[in-house]
């Protein structure tokens, strides 16, 4: 009986073992998981984040301005993609946000409180985190600081005059840096365009050339200390950037090369 009693006694501390185990083997993932959900989150409330946001029917790029407590939204009625947009405007979009049932005329709040709760039937490359964040940060902004915007010429005549200093990033114009920017492909134009595109970011482009030989590859190298406008422009470019160890006629230069001609943002 006494052996007995000592027999289920150790299967109950080995039971209890697993499931302690178990427990914290559940743990350590749930906690590697936000980790990643974390990591992969792309709203940052430190500086200007712009986004698409479709039905299907319309579409909406929102600039959100943490620092200002302001938010642009520009309505399109055409049928045109986020891309598009973002070329049409020559701004940045960092995230986009598609569901056929969002009603795109209720307030923005409301609207991000809706995305949140029905996070798992839209197509975004946003986290849980982001939306959570978006909708907290949306509650913020009074109506009064929110700037509507209705785009009716896609011809991009009206719309280069709208955007004028909606959407600039304030973080960019405190750096200060001068800009300088080489065309090194055969495409004519690319230089101006991503001008106007850093210049609408809040960047101070002082010189746009092009090579007469051919760059292969895409860069950005900068003087000095690597500031939040190089990173930015990182980002936003996707180009690798490069310390310069001489004299250089701007703070950053931006090198567009054959790389990425396929896959420009401007």
């Amino acid at each position: 009986m006494k052996q007995k009693s000592e027999q289920a006694a150790s299967n109950a501390r080995v039971a209890v073992i697993f499931f302690a185990f178990l427990i914290l083997i559940v743990g350590i993932s749930l906690i590697f998981k936000i980790i990643i959900v974390i990591r992969n989150s792309q709203f940052d409330d430190a500086r200007r984040f712009t986004l698409s946001i479709t039905n299907g029917r319309n579409l909406e790029i929102m600039s959100l301005s943490p620092s200002s407590k302001n938010i642009t939204v520009f309505k399109f009625s055409d049928s045109i993609s986020s891309s598009q947009a973002g070329r049409l405007l020559e701004i940045p979009i960092d995230g986009f946000i598609v569901s056929n049932s969002i009603d795109l005329n209720q307030k923005i709040n409301p609207l991000f409180m809706n995305l949140l709760f029905n996070c798992n039937k839209i197509k975004t490359n946003f986290t849980v985190i982001d939306l959570l964040r978006l909708a907290v940060f949306t509650k913020t902004i009074s109506e009064g600081a929110i700037s509507t915007v209705v785009v009716r010429d896609t011809s991009g005549l009206v719309a280069d005059n709208v955007v004028g200093n909606l959407v600039n990033d304030d973080l960019i114009e405190k750096n200060n840096q001068t800009i300088q920017i080489i065309n090194g492909t055969d495409v004519a134009g690319l230089g101006s365009r991503l001008a106007k595109l850093i210049t609408n970011m809040g960047g101070n482009v002082i010189l746009v050339t092009s090579k007469e030989s051919l760059i292969k590859k895409s860069a950005i190298t900068y003087l000095g200390e690597k500031t939040y406008t190089v990173e930015r422009l990182r980002k936003v470019l996707d180009y690798e950037t490069t310390k310069e160890p001489g004299n250089s006629m701007a703070d950053i230069t931006i090198i567009i090369g054959e790389d990425k001609v396929n896959s420009l943002p401007f």
